[in-house]
């Protein structure tokens, strides 16, 4: 039986390979829409239009699939939710790569989209209510990490496959998506259901015990250490039973726990990550160094493999980055430098038919710059703080709520880019330079620092009567700090007195169950 270490080794590969997909998807495809056997199969994807439907309908599936998600989930489990999106996205994969015509294409990526939306989703709170709270942050960004890793390893794939003839150039790549769905499922038995999520249905015994295996290894369920931490999660549990609500009034805000304004930072976060102009380059990088800069289609698949590269490498910067310096930091940092990036992308882009060689470099050298800075910031914040955002009562829903605002939006931006730098040209990317510059002021006033808090921490923070703010205030270092605030440890003391005098040290009885439920 797995426990302590080893558990978090096979949980962060199981929640990282149900990530896998999204960024493979974007890297296969980027490649795949310049293959000459693909254009001669599919002729229809030489339109702006709906070479922008062929990339962006799976984003829609996915929107779809974190609406099942949010539905179902919480009755499946996060397991059971995972092992569901996995056949459903086997089945798109295998539609996708066996297309003969147009509509099984489009029909297997929307497919393929729908499971990986049902994964996507459920990965990051799997994750994120097992682990411990001190390494929470490093492990949610090894899990977001394989989708950067993955973007990578397809577009090498994709360049390799380019030599090859017929149907192989985007058969092959396309099929391998089955790998990481295959990977996932086969750790998934190894592993126990989310502690939080077993003591939310009331399996109190199953999720002691899921909660002794994940704490360490060799620990009984009587140990200090783990009765505190259950205490800890059954005093919040019992807060949100005790002030539960209609969903009528969670979205008229009219609740104790501030369950709209966390719903809404999470999605907030992945428009911003949308709308920061990462989707309008990964669907069409390699076709914005053929078309837009002249490069040739070799030298722009070796341009985006590099580029792929250096973007995984400061994706995995994030590792060290994310508990040291915070969430705050790295989304107002990586706004700053994003804003420049596209700034000098714009200039370069305009003055391109003065000096074609010159300002061409310019402009590859600061989308390799984007990549960087976006990588080690934006790339990988949003996903882990919308899973730490949300209650418990609320973290599939938000969670899936916040999934698919990234969709949504990926949508717009991949579905409209081939035509807005078709007819805008460089204007194209002032729209970005101006998006990310705005979003400072706003995670600046509206995003509390979730570093170095548990779960209970957060959700303390977010009641009504903590005194916190929807603006922060400029003099609020509790909502700024790196380091966990006084105010939260005093905060878990409450609440661990107060379910201690209702936890047995020799055992956990329905007495409990029951107090949780009244």
């Amino acid at each position: 039986m797995l426990e302590g270490y080893s558990l978090e080794i096979a949980l962060t590969a199981a929640n990282s390979a149900a990530q896998a997909w999204y960024g493979y998807d974007q890297g296969v495809v980027s490649g795949v829409l310049i293959s000459p056997d693909f254009i001669d199969t599919f002729p229809q994807t030489k339109v702006s239009n709906i070479q922008g439907i062929t990339a962006s309908c799976f984003s829609l599936g996915n929107l779809a699939g974190c609406l099942a998600a949010a539905t179902w989930g919480n009755r499946l489990g996060r397991k059971n939710t995972l092992r569901v999106g996995a056949v459903i996205s086997c089945i798109g994969a295998i539609l996708q790569f066996a297309a003969t015509a147009f509509p099984q294409l489009i029909v297997g990526r929307v497919i393929n989209g729908v499971g990986n939306g049902m994964t996507s989703s459920t990965c990051g709170i799997y994750q994120a209510e097992s682990c411990r709270g001190h390494r929470r942050g490093k492990l949610s960004v090894i899990v977001v990490l394989h989708n950067v890793v993955f973007y990578c390893a397809a577009t090498w794939l994709t360049l390799a496959c380019s030599f090859a003839s017929g149907g192989w150039q985007w058969r092959l790549p396309l099929s391998l998506q089955i790998v990481p769905c295959m990977v996932m499922v086969s750790i998934l038995p190894f592993i126990p259901e989310s502690p939080r999520w077993l003591l939310m249905h009331d399996k109190l015994e199953e999720g002691t015990d899921s909660l002794r295996r994940y704490l360490g290894k060799g620990l009984s369920s009587d140990d200090p250490t783990v009765q505190k931490e259950l205490a800890s999660i059954l005093g919040a549990i019992r807060t949100e039973r005790e002030s539960r609500i209609s969903f009528r009034e969670v979205i008229t805000n009219n609740d104790r726990s501030g369950h709209l304004k966390r719903l809404l930072l999470g999605c907030g976060g992945q428009f911003m990550q949308q709308f920061g102009g990462i989707n309008a380059l990964n669907y069409y990088f390699p076709t914005i160094l053929t078309d837009n800069i002249g490069q040739t289609e070799l030298m722009a698949r070796i341009l985006t493999g590099c580029n792929a590269t250096s973007y995984m490498i400061s994706s995995g910067m994030c590792f060290w980055m994310i508990e040291r310096f915070g969430r705050r930091s790295l989304m107002l940092s990586g706004l700053t430098m994003q804003c420049f990036a596209y700034l000098m992308v714009a200039i370069s882009v305009a003055f391109l038919a003065h000096a074609p060689l010159q300002w061409g470099a310019v402009a590859i050298t600061f989308l390799f710059f984007y990549y960087a800075v976006f990588g080690c910031t934006w790339g990988m914040v949003p996903w882990v703080y919308q899973a730490e955002i949300n209650s418990l009562a609320m973290r599939t829903e938000g969670a899936a709520a916040a999934t698919a605002t990234n969709w949504l939006f990926g949508f717009v931006c991949t579905q409209f880019t081939p035509t807005g730098i078709q007819n805008i040209g460089y204007r194209f990317y002032i729209i970005f330079a101006c998006f990310n510059l705005v979003f400072i002021a706003v995670v600046y006033f509206l995003y509390p620092e979730t570093a170095n808090r548990t779960l209970e921490d957060l959700d303390a923070y977010f009641d009504r009567d903590s005194g916190h703010k929807t603006i922060i205030p400029f003099g609020d270092k509790s909502s700024k700090s790196t380091a966990r605030p006084l105010e939260a440890i005093e905060a878990e003391a409450r609440r661990v007195a107060a379910s201690g005098k209702q936890i047995d040290a020799n055992k956990v009885s329905a007495t409990h169950v029951e107090d949780v439920e009244a």
